[in-house]
């Protein structure tokens, strides 16, 4: 099922989001036996904790969201598109030409589309880190351990690893401070493949229609034999 994933290195930042769920319930998996300390959280100022609760209060503030999206990965590989975020649990990335990529979070389900190849893949939305924080509450140190905190220069930038096996990779959030606002975000795999995203002329709490996140499965049309 990952190796299909290859073949669209610019899809890497959703891809490795996904990775981080699908690497932790594949079956037969090489590092299943292997041990991974409990991740302990970073120990903050009490300044750095009331910065910690302002973005996680802001993220709680959010029910929408509709960004343009620009990403780059540490391979060279580039793509854009528009994402859609309707809490909890509803998404959509849609990627631009030639980036044959469709994602749609349903509510229930991550559903993975490469359009070129005609295949799809699906995830439990909420085993994701993307799930994490489209959810109904999002309380940093629970499903994602704060491991890193920094803030400088009217920024703030938060890393999380996943608590049940972070040895998978790291998700870095960067806000802006004045105003607070969710302006990119950064995965580093277990191999060390950095993927960025910057949201653009991003517009919250709007009216976003249900029809975005429905996934018209393709599987479902195909003839059978």
């Amino acid at each position: 099922m990952v190796r299909q994933f290859s073949a669209h290195p610019a899809a890497g930042l959703f891809i490795l989001l996904l990775l981080f769920a699908t690497l932790a319930i594949a079956p037969a998996r090489a590092e299943e036996s292997a041990e991974y300390d409990a991740p302990s959280p970073a120990v903050l100022s009490a300044d750095e904790a009331a910065w910690l609760q302002r973005a996680e209060d802001y993220f709680n503030s959010l029910e929408t969201i509709r960004a343009y999206f620009f990403q780059t990965s540490s391979e060279g590989a580039i793509a854009e598109g528009v994402f859609y975020l309707r809490r909890p649990g509803q998404l959509r990335v849609e990627y631009l030409p030639p980036t044959p990529i469709l994602i749609v979070g349903d509510g229930l389900f991550l559903h993975f589309h490469d359009t070129e190849l005609g295949q799809v893949d699906d995830w439990p939305i909420f085993d994701t880190p993307l799930g994490a924080l489209s959810s109904d509450e999002v309380i940093f140190n629970d499903d994602l351990i704060v491991i890193g905190f920094l803030r400088r220069s009217g920024a703030l930038a938060i890393t999380l690893v996943k608590r049940e096996d972070p040895g998978l990779g790291s998700l870095t959030l960067y806000f802006s401070e004045a105003p607070m606002e969710f302006k990119q975000w950064k995965v580093i795999d277990a191999q060390g493949l950095v993927t960025t995203v910057a949201l653009m002329n991003a517009e919250t709490n709007i009216d976003l229609d249900a029809r975005l996140f429905v996934f018209d499965d393709p599987r479902e049309n195909r003839p059978r034999h």
